[in-house]
C-alpha cells in the first residue's frame, strides 16, 4: 500500500507556513494545521479549501506537549496517519545580548526547540513502525553576519538542528527521512519586500523556491537521502563587511 498523503505544518496560520500548507495541499496532501492563532489558521484552510484541497484546523501552541499531542491525535483521526511533518512554526528575536531576560530566551527555546521535539517525538515512531515518512526542520540563521543580537534565536535554531540530526541518525535507517532546511536571509514574503522599497526581488528567498526544495526532499528516493540544505539568495553570498568610518 502507498503511505497516505498527510501533512502536518506548524506555524500554518500565516507567512512561510500558510505557503507551504498551500502548496502541500496543491501537491495531493490533506493538510493539518498548526499555530496559536485560531483566525489565522482558518484563513490558510479556507484558501486550501477554495483551491479544492482538504485542511483540518487544530489551534496548537507547540510549545506545550499536551496540546501538541492532542492536535497530532485528531489529525490522525479526522485525515489519517501523518506521513509528512514540517516543523516551520518559529519565534525570531533580536536584541542585545545584556538585555535579553530568561523569559525572553525561555519563549525561543519553548517555540523554536521544545516545539519541533514535541512534534517530532509525537509522530517519528509511528513513522518508523510503518517504515515510511518525512519530517523538515525548517531553521534560519543570522549566523553569517555573526550572532550579534541573535544569542537566544541563535541558540534556539542551533539545538534544533540538533534534534533535527539525531533524529536522522535514530530513524533514517528505518525509513524516516529528516532533513533541516536552513533558510538563511530575508524572505521574499509581501511584507518584506513591500518594507525594502525598490530592492531587486532576487535580493530575498521566494516563498516558491523555498516550496520547492521542501517538495524535492519529500520527494527524494531513500537511496538518495539528504539531510542538510542551506537555502539563500546569491545576495546573501556577498562579502560582510564593516562600513568605513566617515573622516
Amino acid at each position: 500500500m502507498p503511505e497516505a498523503k498527510i501533512a502536518l505544518v506548524t506555524g500554518a496560520g500565516r507567512g512561510i507556513g500558510r505557503e507551504i500548507a498551500q502548496r502541500m495541499a496543491r501537491e495531493g496532501y490533506a493538510v493539518g494545521l498548526i499555530a496559536r492563532t485560531k483566525s489565522q489558521l482558518e484563513e490558510t484552510a479556507e484558501l486550501i479549501r477554495q483551491a479544492g484541497g482538504k485542511a483540518l484546523v487544530t489551534p496548537t501552541d507547540v510549545g506545550k506537549r499536551e496540546q501538541v499531542l492532542a492536535a497530532v491525535d485528531a489529525v490522525e483521526r479526522e485525515l489519517g496517519p501523518i506521513s509528512v511533518l514540517i516543523n516551520n512554526a518559529g519565534a525570531y528575536l533580536r536584541k542585545p545580548f545584556l538585555e535579553i531576560s530568561e523569559d525572553d530566551f525561555d519563549f525561543q527555546l519553548k517555540v523554536n526547540t521544545y516545539g519541533p521535539f514535541f512534534c517530532t517525538q509525537a509522530v517519528v515512531g509511528r513513522m518508523a513502525e510503518r517504515g515510511a515518512g518525512t519530517v523538515i526542520f525548517v531553521l534560519g540563521s543570522e549566523s553569517r553576519s555573526g550572532p550579534l543580537q541573535y544569542a537566544a534565536y541563535n541558540a534556539s535554531k542551533l539545538a534544533q538542528r540538533a534534534i533535527a540530526e539525531s533524529v536522522a541518525y535514530e530513524f533514517m535507517h528505518r525509513g524516516v527521512h529528516s532533513a533541516a532546511l536552513d533558510v538563511d536571509g530575508a524572505v521574499g514574503l509581501e511584507r518584506v519586500t513591500d518594507a525594502a522599497g525598490d530592492a531587486d526581488p532576487d535580493h530575498f528567498v521566494a516563498t516558491q523556491s523555498i516550496c520547492d526544495e521542501l517538495m524535492h526532499l519529500i520527494n527524494q528516493p531513500r537511496n538518495a537521502w539528504t539531510f542538510s540544505v542551506d537555502l539563500r539568495s546569491y545576495w546573501q553570498w556577498r562579502p560582510r563587511v564593516a562600513a568605513k568610518k566617515k573622516a
